[in-house]
Formats: structure tokens, sequence, C-alpha cells
């Protein structure tokens, strides 16, 4: 699980009066907002007996812990003890606070080293909020490792089996893929792709397009699909993945598009659709998550067809992938 970047805790409409309970990397957090409004994250334990902060409430004087009373600022520091004698006898006692940003309707914490300052802005979803487009978002649990997560999303032979009948049909044809690469990001551009053979293809691509498909992973666990048709007809599903554990990770999914000037009849099959393929994928890395713990640590084989992605992984354990020369593979869809 990589440090030192930004990660989704939870969607802005997720924290109202009450506090939030989230684990990130492996870290118990509880999110919350202050009485000025604005969102805050500390380490879900109050400093005195333990108890976890999310089973508190906000009051004038910060979060206030359930079991004694002791109240917590949004920089992690006690602002009361209901039990004091002293009203200065907090003012040395703090809890582990995280930088958060609000960004988009999406709460994010910097999940650096403690008093590291975030070195960037947190992601921003293309064309969010912008005339003639639409989007709804996504969330999920997968019971699987992040990693796990971010190749499923990007692997297109999968597809034919996990997603038949949804988003592939019975015919497979030969398409050729450009790989490229830099320090954090590798991507594939399907070259002369046509549209699925099935009823979802049939519906948001007009026969006789020219489809411009992109799939891109950049650091830390973000996928991004593009698909192109025309310029008011494309869309763009983006999924930011939050390693909760090693095996347990929480993602959420931006699906951005525009189909004008049937957008809104669009979105009333595109969102359920969406859904279903989601929850597909929940299922088989579920299952893949299962048959690991009884048959050991992943032994993967990469194979030409996999893509980008053994570029995935080299990313993830480390490894700049900027100077690769542009590499062609070929693959059956």
């Amino acid at each position: 699980m990589l440090r030192g970047h930004w990660y989704i805790a939870c969607r802005s409409p997720q924290i109202g009066r009450g506090p939030v309970a989230r684990t990130v990397l492996g870290e118990p957090l509880v999110i919350f907002r202050g009485q000025d409004g604005k969102a805050a994250a500390l380490i879900d334990r109050c400093a005195h007996r333990n108890l976890a902060l999310s089973r508190g409430k906000v009051t004038a004087d910060g979060l206030r812990c359930a079991y004694h009373g002791w109240s917590w600022g949004s920089d992690g520091h006690c602002t009361k003890i209901p039990s004091a004698c002293e009203p200065d006898a907090c003012q040395a006692i703090r809890v582990k606070s995280y930088p958060v940003k609000e960004h988009q309707g999406f709460i994010w914490v910097w999940m650096g080293e403690e008093k590291e300052v975030p070195t960037h802005e947190p992601l921003h979803f293309p064309w969010l909020g912008e005339a003639g487009w639409r989007h709804f978002v996504m969330e999920r649990v997968f019971e699987a490792n992040a990693f796990h997560c971010v190749e499923n999303f990007l692997d297109v032979p999968h597809t034919a089996h996990v997603h038949r009948g949804l988003f592939r049909g019975e015919e497979s044809k030969e398409i050729e893929i450009e790989v490229t690469s830099g320090e954090d990001w590798i991507e594939g551009e399907f070259l002369g792709e046509e549209r699925m053979d099935s009823w979802i293809g049939k519906l948001l691509v007009p026969e006789g397009s020219r489809i411009r498909h992109v799939d891109r992973f950049q650091l830390p666990y973000v996928t991004r699909v593009d698909y192109r048709m025309s310029e008011t007809r494309q869309y763009v599903v983006m999924s930011q993945c939050t390693p909760e554990t090693e095996d347990r990770t929480r993602v959420f999914t931006y699906l951005g598009f525009r189909f004008e000037p049937f957008g809104g009849l669009i979105r009333l099959v595109f969102q359920p659709f969406a859904g279903a393929i989601l929850n597909q994928d929940v299922e088989v890395l579920r299952q893949q998550t299962e048959d690991l713990r009884r048959t050991g640590a992943p032994r993967f084989l990469y194979h030409e067809t996999d893509a980008i992605a053994r570029g995935i992984r080299e990313l993830l354990d480390g490894k700049s992938l900027a100077g690769r020369p542009p590499e062609r593979k070929r693959l059956r869809v």
C-alpha cells in the first residue's frame, strides 16, 4: 500500500451532522465537519481510553468522545476534559490528525508520514459539472487487494467471460494495442476498435463510428477508461481505489458522459448497467481473494494479452516507466 498520496475517504454528503468511520492504508480514521463546516480527519481512537471517536458527536468544543466526553479539535488537539478542574489540563494532549481536502464532492485524506506536507493536489475528475456532461458516482467495497482491483478494471479479456451478455457479445476479433508509459503512468490505446457486439455497444456507439478507446493507470491506484465516438458522444470511467487493508479496497467510480441530445435517457440505462458490471467484478475478485487465501500468495503469470498489467505491477513496486519506447501488442476481444 502506497503512502505519500491523496486517497478518497468518503463522499462529501456522507459527513453530515455526525462523524464517519473509515479505514485507509490500515489506519482507522474518523471523518467529520467542525463547527466551521470544514472537513477534518483524525485517528479514530480517543487518547484517553481508546474508544472510537466515530462513536461520538460534534459539538462547539470539537469531536466529543462518547465515553468520558473528551473533545478534540480538527487539528487533533484536545479542547476539553469535562471532569478536569483545571481548564488548561488538556492543552498538551493530542491525537494524530491528517491533511484533508474537499474537492469535487469527495473528502480526500493525505496519507503521508506524520507532519509530512502534501506534495501535490488530489486527483481531478474530468468534465465534472461542465456543460453538456452528466455524471454519477458508484461506491463499492471489494474484498480484494488494490492491485487486483486496478488490474481488473483495465483488463479487457475478462469482460468476455465475467461480463458476457452485458458488456461483450459472441463475436471476437483481433485488435492491436499501443502501449505507452511515463514516470508514474501506463496506458494502452486500442487501435481500430469497432463497437462491441452487445446491446449496450449498439446503444452507445452508432454504427460506423470511429472509436478512440484508451485505458490508463496512474499512481497510486487510479484507473481511467475513455471511449470517444465524437465530440458529443463520449464517456470516461475513472476509479480511485482506496486500500483499507491488504485484502480490502474501497473503490469510488466516477462515470462522466456526453450523449447529446439523449443524455438523460442514456443515464436511465447507463447507471444500472454500470452498477451491474461493477457488482460482477466485486464477486469475481472476492472469489479470487478467497482462492488466494486457500492456495497461497499470488504467483501470477503475465502474458502479452494482459496488455499493461505487468507495467502496473512495476509502477506499484516503485519502478519508473519513463523513457520506455511505445510497444504494440495484439489480443483477441
